[in-house]
């Protein structure tokens, strides 16, 4: 719902992210409202990689989509929001698939390989965990072709902070990864079911990689024009490809 608001308004809409732990964390939009000549000069770059048929996985509003549309491929817009794929409609996507990602080797079964799969808009974090990870990886690799790639996007947890130390903590104690979080999304009176969520380093993303038969490649940098200013950009773009 924030997203159909934020596109509908044509303007940001806050929500709140809440943790398993009661911390609740402010959410803007202004990332799913950025066109094309907003995007950062990596987030260009790795599209331009883009080649033969396309899923967007976790497609959002469908900018994505559409950009590599508008350039002749053949896209299918795969997210969990009915209205995440209406807004992909109005951008003129005819291939829309509803479903939840850790599915998608069984919605995508028998259909015609895809060559490239974007990852983008941080959905990186869909994958949630090491284990649920490797799983919906290993669903990719199923159902793309011999030298197919995933352009993703990520990002690095915050693991120093107050609120973040003791929550980074207890995940290593349990074996988990550092920016694993449990998490839902409260927007005006609604809220999202509990899920899993995943900040990672690249170093991290490629442990899971290899465990499905991809391997990274290509990591870049980033700051989204949003992002305030560190000394080093938490986000990151990355190609993978299938190992050898």
């Amino acid at each position: 719902m924030q997203l159909s608001d934020a596109v509908q308004l044509a303007r940001p809409v806050m929500a709140f992210v809440e943790r398993s732990d009661g911390l609740l964390v402010p959410s803007g939009s202004a990332q799913w409202l950025d066109e094309e000549q907003d995007w950062p000069a990596a987030m260009r770059e790795l599209l331009d990689r883009a080649r033969g048929r396309v899923l967007d996985a976790g497609a959002g509003a469908g900018r994505h989509a559409a950009h590599l549309a508008a350039k002749g491929h053949d896209v299918a817009a795969f997210d969990n929001s009915p209205l995440a794929l209406e807004l992909c409609e109005q951008r003129g996507i005819t291939a829309r698939v509803l479903g939840e990602l850790e599915a998608v080797g069984t919605l995508f079964r028998g259909s015609p390989p895809f060559d490239t799969v974007l990852l983008l808009g941080n959905n990186v974090g869909l994958l949630g965990s090491t284990a649920v990870g490797t799983r919906i990886l290993r669903q990719l690799h199923a159902i793309t072709s011999p030298e197919a790639v995933i352009l993703a996007e990520g990002r690095r947890p915050v693991v120093g902070t107050g609120d973040n130390a003791a929550y980074v903590a207890r995940n290593r104690s349990l074996g988990r990864l550092p920016g694993e979080l449990r998490m839902r999304i409260r927007y005006r009176t609604t809220a999202t079911p509990w899920f899993t969520y995943l900040f990672c380093d690249p170093a991290d993303l490629a442990a899971i990689a290899e465990a499905a038969g991809w391997a990274v490649s290509n990591v870049t940098p980033f700051r989204h024009a949003h992002d305030a200013s560190r000394q080093e950009p938490l986000s990151y773009t990355a190609v993978l490809h299938k190992a050898a």
